[in-house]
């Protein structure tokens, strides 16, 4: 029995491409015409694997989480201490507050998406809740283990601290891209790194 033609492409790396595009520009910015470009497929190949544009956003959306959470993991095993992780990870937030042009200054796909899409759209919407859940247990697990090797004590609510570093960062995050300079950044990650002691 037939199993049909193989596919002639790389099914991650176009949909990395197409992440890559709708990560730099947004969702109405970028055009079919872009996807084809950056994907390098033909019209027929993209609808047949990939869906409608929205489709393919909302796997972009998925790629991003899953790409982002495994890096995180691999930083946090790999820090000297959770808490030096969670310091690096501000520090890295912060950094693109130095980057010369725009396209330095993505900041963070789910909250970009999340501010473009999510009050008009469930799916997207539903889509950043659930990338930012996974991404919130890479920071839960740090948490964990600082209060297990004495770095902090524990907190009444490990929720509302995951929660509340989760709005720190998407706060830098805004911040950054509002043009706000580096400099005046670093002070306020000594802030959110001194309520977790």
């Amino acid at each position: 029995m037939s199993q049909g033609r193989p596919r002639e492409f790389d099914v991650d790396r176009a949909l990395e491409s197409a992440t890559r595009q709708f990560w730099a520009v947004g969702y109405e910015a970028t055009s079919l015409q872009d996807l084809l470009r950056v994907m390098r497929l033909s019209k027929s190949s993209l609808y047949q694997t990939f869906g409608s544009k929205q489709a393919l956003f909302i796997k972009c959306l998925d790629h991003y989480q899953q790409s982002m959470t495994e890096k995180l993991l691999q930083q946090l095993a790999r820090s000297a201490s959770p808490k030096a992780f969670l310091h690096h990870f501000l520090e890295e937030v912060v950094a693109e507050a130095g980057a010369k042009t725009k396209a330095g200054k993505k900041g963070c796909f789910l909250v970009s998406s999340a501010n473009e899409l999510s009050q008009r759209d469930s799916d997207v919407r539903k889509a950043v809740a659930t990338g930012s859940a996974h991404v919130a247990t890479v920071f839960r697990r740090a948490f964990e283990q600082a209060v297990a090797q004495g770095e902090m004590t524990a907190p009444a609510s490990l929720d509302a601290l995951v929660d509340y570093f989760m709005t720190a960062v998407s706060g830098l995050r805004t911040m950054v891209k509002a043009g706000m300079k580096k400099e005046d950044l670093l002070p306020v990650i000594g802030f959110i790194m001194k309520t977790l002691e």
